[in-house]
Formats: C-alpha cells, structure tokens, sequence
C-alpha cells in the first residue's frame, strides 16, 4: 500500500518519521492522532511554488483543523486564517494570526462575532443582504468603515458530495447573482461601509480544476461590474476546497493547472486569495486505533477498535473511505472485515470492506489521511472522552492535546437544587 512520505516500516514496524508508532500508542495511549509538521511544511511548500510569481495571500481554513499548535505553525509560516465563527476567530488571534491577516466568512454570524470581527478591523464576508445591513448599522453606530467583502453563489456544481458542494443551487451559502447586484449598490450608496473584496467558495475534496476555472471568469466578471458601480475590491478569493487523494486511483488536485488559468488574466492591483485547509493539513495526519475484539455476525467479519464516529465522523457523515494499515503486519493471508468502532450506531464503521491482514486483540491500527476534519470534528457521543493529539517534530513527538478524561465529559453541568 502507498504511504505517505512521513510515515515508513523498518523491521515490520510502521515508523512516522523515525518514531516507531507502537511507541507513540504506548506512551500517549489510544485513540490518537497524530500529525507530522514537516508534511505540512511539504504541502505548503507545494502550494506556494505552483504560485509562484503571482500576487496570492493564503488563509488557512482553520475548521480544518483548529488545533493551537498547528494554528501557530501555520501563522509563523505566515499564512493568513480564515475562520467561521467568534471562536474560531479567537483561536486564531491567540495562536499568533494578526487581525489583518484575518478573513471571517460564515452564513450566520452572530452580534457579538460581528462586533468582535468590526473592533478587531477584521474583514468580513457578507453572505445576505440582512447582514450587509447589520455590519452598516454597526459601523455608522461606531462612526467608522467596515472592510466588507461579498461571498458569491454562482450556481456552480463541483463534482463532489453533494454535501461538500457550497456554491450550486440550492444551498444556504452567499448571494446569488441578482441578491449580488443588489449588494453592490447597497455598499456604492454607503457612507461606511467599504468593499475590499468577492469572495467564492465552491466546495471541499475537488479534484477537478475546470470548476474553479468557471468560478474565476464569474469572479472577473463581477470584479468588473463592481469596478463600473465605482467600487474598487482589492482582492478576488478562490476560497479551498482543494482535494488530496484518499485512494490510490485518486490524483492531488493540480494545482499548477489552476495557476496557468489565473496567470494569465489578473486585474492589475488586485490580489488573489485562496483558503486551503485539507490539501495542507489532510494527508498530515493519522489516527492511532487499538483492536479490542474480532467477530462475525451473520457470515461477516468484523474488526472491533477503540476508535469511533465520535472520534472520525467523515465515513459516518460522508461515506468517505480512509486508508487504514497494521502497525505490526502479521504473516498469512489478507481477509476482507469492516473495521467498526464501540458506538451504539450502525453508521459507526471506520472502513467497510477493508482487506487487512491477520488482526488480533491489542494489535494497533492507522488510519490514514485524517489531518482534516478529523479531530475538529470529533465529539463525546456516547459519553466518550476525546482523544490525545500529538505533533511530530524533527524526529521528536509533543502531545499537543491531552486526552479528555471523565471529569471533562461533565464539566460545566449543574443539578438544580431540587435534585440534590
């Protein structure tokens, strides 16, 4: 099976970069994840080349994975964030991102992340018209501009789930066309707010560049229609959505293609921005996992591991099929078996039909290409702690995370007085 670069065997033993991995599972325990910081420095390293001599920004997806240690590795690398919430944009001024480095994007935020995002001078990507409005009556309350720009919804439809797909008919993202004329005169006529850009985001896991292609001649398009309105963006952004291969049959998104495409027609003074979250964290990360048991139900073998949905959601939530591997490979032949997790869900399977060789209690598993929207998206169903989070760095391993425990699961909660 193909791994990624970090991760090798000597002597029968997975290894991420040098480190043994059944080491790492016995000193920080399982379920854990665990990230390389040298793969995301690669993917960065990556990223920037293809783009090399073009004016970009990039800004982190921080849902991606808004861990505190890879925030700040990020932010030293100096990236840009992009965040969807007060809290994220929080996390991400705390990790070292300066406020005007910070692009806040979302469909709903609240008051308070509006007032947090205007005291901050951070710039801020309407969605509807309601919040155009509300961003302005803040502003003139305040007596000062609000930097604003617009996310647009094309109608567009990636090849992609239909759940990852955020910029085609039929879902709650940005202004369509008509509600996007509609805001630019909004913001021509105000006397605080300002337009610093547009914005479109069409999705996440693309593989195909053709998509983003159409969505940059719409962004062009609208540039020019602000640009005759009298208003001048100052940065037209991609958004991510940028896929890395889960599979072997699957390629990296080709991200010098895209390049090419946009090179070759950039408004003068306008810088692009784009928001890679997956294709610099994804293949970054892997979850350690323990087998408790073996079984067969009706024929069917099953490979019981301490690792659940709560844990990795996106086979429960998306389908999504993730590599996994033995640390220590056993002789004998492979056998097909899903690998399940303990929740009391049928949904909670990790990998159906995974062909893994010979697995008894105790052996330690790693599931691959986890670095996004794993951890971040991890919960405590079933009342079950989440796991410890380690980060490896120049040969060494730093828990970056400790686990939850028990006093955790109930921390926060309150019995009323009656019940005591």
């Amino acid at each position: 099976m193909f791994l990624p670069n970090w991760l090798t065997a000597y002597d029968g033993i997975l290894h991420a970069e040098g480190i043994p991995l059944t080491q790492i599972a016995g000193d920080f325990g399982t379920p854990c994840y665990l990230y390389s910081t040298a793969r995301i420095r690669e993917n960065l390293k990556h990223f920037r080349e293809a783009f090399a001599g073009i004016p970009v920004e990039l800004h982190y997806a921080v849902k991606a994975n808004p861990l505190g240690a890879i925030l700040r590795l990020l932010a030293r690398e100096g990236l840009g964030a992009e965040v969807v919430s007060g809290g994220e944009l929080l996390r991400a001024m705390w990790a070292g991102f300066p406020p005007e480095k910070i692009v806040f994007t979302g469909v709903g935020k609240a008051v308070w992340e509006l007032e947090l995002a205007l005291e901050k001078g951070i710039r801020v990507v309407v969605e509807s018209l309601e919040e155009l409005r509300t961003v302005e009556g803040m502003a003139r309350e305040r007596g000062r501009y609000a930097p604003v720009a617009l996310r647009l919804n094309p109608g567009l439809s990636p090849e992609t789930h239909p759940h990852l797909a955020t910029a085609r008919e039929g879902t709650k993202f940005g202004l369509d066309p008509p509600g996007a004329e509609r805001a630019l005169e909004s913001i021509r006529r105000s006397e605080t707010l300002r337009l610093v850009g547009l914005h479109l985001h069409l999705g996440s896991q693309i593989l195909d560049p053709e998509p983003y292609a159409a969505a940059w001649e719409y962004l062009l398009g609208m540039y020019r229609g602000a640009r005759e309105a009298g208003l001048s963006p100052e940065f037209l952004d991609l958004g991510g959505g940028f896929g890395i291969p889960y599979a072997p049959e699957e390629r990296r998104f080709p991200l010098g293609e895209l390049a090419e495409v946009i090179r070759e027609r950039i408004p003068e003074g306008v810088t692009v921005m784009f928001e890679p979250g997956r294709s610099l964290v994804g293949d970054a990360g892997i979850l350690l996992t323990r087998v408790l048991y073996i079984k067969e139900v009706h024929g069917k073998r099953y490979v019981v591991v301490d690792a659940g949905m709560n844990d990795l959601l996106r086979p429960a939530l998306y389908g999504a099929r993730h590599r996994i591997v033995p640390v220590v490979k056993r002789p004998g032949p492979e056998r097909e078996a899903d690998i399940v997790g303990p929740i009391c869900e049928n949904a909670d399977v990790l990998v159906r039909e995974a062909v893994v060789p010979p697995l008894e209690p105790g052996d330690i598993l790693a599931v691959l290409d986890v670095g996004a929207y794993g951890s971040s998206m991890s919960s405590q169903y079933n009342s079950r702690p989440r796991p410890a989070e380690v980060l490896l760095h120049w040969g060494k391993a730093y828990l970056v995370r400790e686990r939850e425990t028990i006093k955790d699961l109930i921390r926060g909660e309150i019995i009323p007085e009656f019940l005591r």
